[in-house]
């Protein structure tokens, strides 16, 4: 270095300074940072205060003897430079990582794993020493020499006693190579088994801890060979399936519009991967069986959400008085006469509601038939609205139109006047069709309004089996989208570049020296 400084005095004051700049560099990420950062500040601290102080003339030395095979031999270590220059693989070593961490981050969105991080420094490090020894000490020991004297022995010995640690260590690789578990996961040990979330992952051991607030240790090697359900991965949604028995008397496609409307009306219940679903699931003893489904964020919200669902779903059905029958067998006595008489009724009042349908524009007979309007009649349900009475709201998640069988409804757009209609018209088609929030505030008029609510259970096979019927709709849809002021919100999305310009800003943050 003295000929270096002598050749080229430029170079020298160059050093000084990178090494003053090291120096305080390595105490601002030795106290004010954590992990790799504060193991970068101490590699950097000794490897520049170690130049410091061999420039300076300072040096120790340290006798060590090595037992090689063809015998003992002693050699002197410079301690000062020994630790510099070690030192100095170490933040080569700690940069490297670092940016391998920073690109994984950046391309895929997570960082490498703990024992990746370990197994690349250990590498890294002992690449480095092998160079600084090969510069040093090859002229009086062969590298191959030291590690067949020490190594030999020791290696299987060490191996033999760490066999259950090292097979726990290998699992927690594979563990974390595979991502298998990470901290704050929720985890379930066992299909019905105790749940919990990740408190810890180490190489050897992982810490969970449960919904009663135990703390469970499990060995990797032991965690590995039972079965484990991740419930955040790959992702936190998770889909809900519950039964609930209906009477025989109600037609599926009311109990279906009822337990749907439950499901669409709450803000907890997921629109994606898949929309709430109904189905029909068994013909029982005393009730025919329905199965929700439904997606909810994630286990931590799921049993709030099922307690609401469950609970709203006793209210909707009761207000539409469809029983939820005991497990019992019901013996009917019929009155002939009484029953005769209330399917007369029920077919007049069908009739009725077909020739009030009919005056609609949207269901007049060059889209629909007669049995088509009869089907959207049978499964939809009548409704009055009261002057002012809400019947949708602006930005609720719902899949219902409206047929305005009587009075008037005004539209309430947001910013925008309000628009009257008048029967017969329909409104609602934008949610049902599109799958979107409602974009308006619909009210009674002020004599109020009759109404024919429409699921979309019931209109999207009309919609199937009648192409002009849809392209009227979606036409009608469309202008009533643009005159609410409604416009596509255009995708966002984040270069890689500006991704990578991101981590290089960060970078350039990091070394400054305040």
């Amino acid at each position: 270095m003295s000929e270096i400084a002598a050749l080229h005095p430029a170079l020298a004051a160059i050093l000084w300074g990178a090494s003053l700049y090291a120096c305080v560099l390595g105490a601002k990420y030795l106290f004010l940072r954590r992990g790799d950062m504060r193991m970068l500040g101490i590699s950097l601290l000794v490897s520049a205060l170690g130049w410091i102080l061999l420039r300076s003339g300072v040096e120790l030395s340290v006798p060590v003897v090595i037992t090689l095979p063809e015998g003992p031999h002693e050699v002197e270590i410079p301690l000062i430079r020994t630790l510099s220059e070690v030192s100095l693989v170490l933040v080569v070593a700690t940069l490297v990582l670092l940016a391998i961490s920073a690109i994984a981050i950046t391309v895929t969105g997570s960082d490498i794993v703990r024992l990746q991080k370990a197994v690349l420094r250990t590498v890294l490090l002992l690449i480095g020493v092998t160079v600084i020894w090969q510069m040093h000490f090859a002229e009086h020991f062969s590298i191959r020499s030291v590690v067949l004297g020490v190594g030999g022995a020791s290696v299987f010995v060490i191996g033999l006693g760490l066999q259950r640690t090292l097979g726990n260590l290998f699992s927690g690789f594979d563990l974390q190579a595979d991502k298998v578990v990470q901290k704050g996961d929720w985890v379930q040990l066992g299909v019905g088994g105790p749940e919990g979330v990740v408190s810890d992952t180490s190489l050897r051991t992982t810490r969970i801890r449960s919904n009663d607030g135990q703390m469970m240790i499990i060995a990797n090697g032991d965690l590995l060979g039972r079965q484990l359900l991740n419930l955040d991965q790959p992702d936190r949604r998770l889909r809900i399936r519950r039964t609930v028995g209906v009477s025989y008397e109600v037609p599926p496609t009311k109990v279906k519009d009822a337990l749907l409307g439950v499901l669409q009306q709450d803000v907890d219940v997921l629109q994606s991967p898949i929309a709430p679903e109904v189905f029909v699931k068994e013909y029982g003893d005393s009730a025919i069986t329905y199965e929700l489904r439904f997606w909810v964020e994630d286990r931590r919200t799921m049993d709030p959400v099922i307690d609401r669902v469950m609970t709203r779903v006793w209210y909707a059905l009761r207000e539409r008085d469809l029983e939820i029958p005991f497990p019992i067998r019901t013996v009917h006595m019929v009155d002939m006469e009484k029953k005769a008489a209330a399917a007369a009724a029920v077919e007049k009042h069908a009739n009725e509601l077909e020739r009030a349908v009919v005056r609609c524009p949207l269901f007049e007979e060059r889209f629909l038939t007669s049995n088509e309007r009869r089907e959207l009649v049978r499964d939809s349900l009548e409704c009055s609205l009261h002057p002012g009475e809400f019947a949708v709201r602006r930005g609720e998640m719902s899949d219902h139109m409206y047929l305005l069988l009587e009075g008037t409804v005004e539209v309430q757009p947001e910013g925008r006047a309000a628009i009257t209609l008048q029967s017969p018209a329909w409104f609602g088609e934008i949610a049902l069709l599109r799958g979107e929030p409602r974009t308006a505030d619909v009210v009674g008029g002020a004599q109020g309004a009759r109404v024919l609510r429409m699921s979309k259970m019931s209109v999207m096979p009309a919609l199937q089996r009648n192409p002009q019927l849809a392209g009227e709709m979606a036409r009608v849809s469309d202008a009533r989208r643009e005159a609410a002021g409604v416009v596509d919100a255009p995708e966002q999305r984040t270069s890689l570049l500006r991704r990578l310009g991101g981590v290089l800003h960060g970078i350039l943050t990091e070394m400054r020296p305040w």
